[in-house]
């Protein structure tokens, strides 16, 4: 009986483990059907880190997120490499040993980066979606899933 309930306990957790596909700027066609999520943070804040705890530990999350959407999970204050999105290149600024990207300033609200943000965007760029601090996940589930029911516009369809 011990034999079956570890074999079952080792299959359940296999099918389970479903690792969460996570994209860069660089990787992201502007030409996708798909619509985009940005999930950006830094490595020192620690309800970044709970966050990510929480949206790994969702399976139906981690599906909607693979199978839908472009995830990108984007460290504001680390990513030092140039970045072209919406047409535009964007720089990191270095200021003494650390820095920000100038991209975290242009997605941010009041030009002031606020950790962790969601930022869910058409697969045109337009934000349709936007939420600074902890997110609860049944909402951004919701929203990724009415993103999934508009056109490239923005707009619903009927």
């Amino acid at each position: 009986m011990k034999t079956v309930t570890l074999t079952l306990l080792m299959i359940f957790g296999i099918l389970n483990s479903q690792e969460l596909k996570i994209d860069k700027f660089q990787n992201w066609s502007q030409k996708s059907d798909k619509p985009i999520l940005i999930y950006m943070k830094t490595s020192w804040c620690s309800v970044c880190k709970i966050q990510m705890h929480q949206v790994e530990n969702d399976p139906e999350l981690r599906t909607l997120l693979n199978e839908n959407v472009h995830f990108i999970i984007f460290d504001a204050e680390k990513t030092e490499e140039k970045i072209e999105f919406s047409g535009k290149t964007y720089d990191y600024i270095p200021n003494g040993t650390s820095g920000i990207h100038e991209l975290a300033i242009e997605l941010s609200s009041k030009r002031k980066p606020v950790y962790p943000t969601w930022i869910l965007l058409n697969a045109n760029g337009k934000i349709l979606f936007y939420h600074e601090g902890l997110i609860d996940l049944k909402t951004l589930k919701s929203s990724i899933k009415n993103l999934l029911k508009m056109n490239p516009e923005g707009f619903p369809l009927f």
